[in-house]
């Protein structure tokens, strides 16, 4: 099982790595015409690179979670059932906001965005980056209290 855990850190890497760099890119590149260059140059790719990483990610979480019974913890009242449950709750919230956003990416490439579409692009770019924080945060509270 340790290359499984292997493979959920890495793909925890690549997918959380990518997205504080995506959202930082986001923040500090001001000029307009920039950023579309750069999101139009490396978006497509890095929304397919980074959709790879996360199934990775939920696929070896769900057999990790089975390996180590964490799923028998989530009706317990104890801390480990508290933050499994927690954990659940995030990823998938995560995965709404990762769907939602690579939607309006794919189809709005090159095109101009409306107000709405520009809100929750931006708002699940947020979203995304502080839902990772978070959900490394509970994997490791999982983690210690195994």
């Amino acid at each position: 099982m340790p290359w499984i855990l292997y493979i959920h850190i890495l793909s925890a890497c690549a997918w959380i790595g990518g997205s504080i760099v995506l959202f930082g890119l986001g923040i500090f590149i001001r000029d307009k015409a920039t950023q579309e260059a750069v999101y139009g140059a490396i978006g497509p790719f890095y929304g397919y690179f980074e959709t790879v990483w996360l199934l990775i990610l939920i696929s070896t979480g769900v057999v990790l979670g089975n390996h180590y019974q964490l799923f028998s913890a989530i009706n317990s009242d104890t801390e480990l059932g508290h933050y499994v449950r927690w954990k659940i709750v995030l990823v998938s919230l995560l995965s709404i906001a990762t769907i939602i956003h690579l939607y309006i990416a794919f189809a709005t490439h090159k095109t101009t965005r409306t107000l709405v579409q520009k809100l929750l692009s931006r708002g699940g770019s947020l979203a995304i980056f502080c839902l990772n924080l978070a959900i490394l945060w509970v994997a490791i509270n999982i983690r210690s209290d195994l």
